[in-house]
């Protein structure tokens, strides 16, 4: 029984790590402003929002994970591990990357600047 907690436990911060991991690149895009860039930069600027669109996205292949831990010490203590297996895929859409990349190409498109 403290095995499966203490499974559940690893498990989800693992999970709220790998989530904080992901949405950090993206909001670090979305804090840029690219009023203030200059052609050049503007023009990277939208082929690194096109990236992260891309890549989180894009489907991955089934995964497996193994975890152990300990809890405790002496006749007491707990020792739990879990198997975890991942289909691949996330139900995240990339909606305010996508509103940034259309922004972004209207701005470039009033710069006439074609990528």
């Amino acid at each position: 029984m403290m095995s499966a907690r203490l499974s559940a436990v690893l498990s989800l911060v693992f999970l709220i790590g790998f989530i904080a991991g992901c949405a950090g690149h993206s909001s670090q895009l979305l804090d840029e402003n690219y009023k203030t860039m200059n052609n050049e930069q503007l023009l990277e600027y939208f082929y690194r929002l096109n990236d992260e669109i891309e890549k989180q996205e894009k489907q991955t292949g089934p995964s497996m994970g193994i975890g152990f831990g300990g809890f405790g010490l002496g006749r007491r203590g707990a020792i739990g591990s879990g198997v975890g297996v991942e289909t691949g895929g996330t139900a995240y859409t990339a909606d305010d990357l996508r509103q940034r990349r259309i922004e972004v190409r209207m701005e470039m498109k009033r710069r006439n600047i074609t990528p």
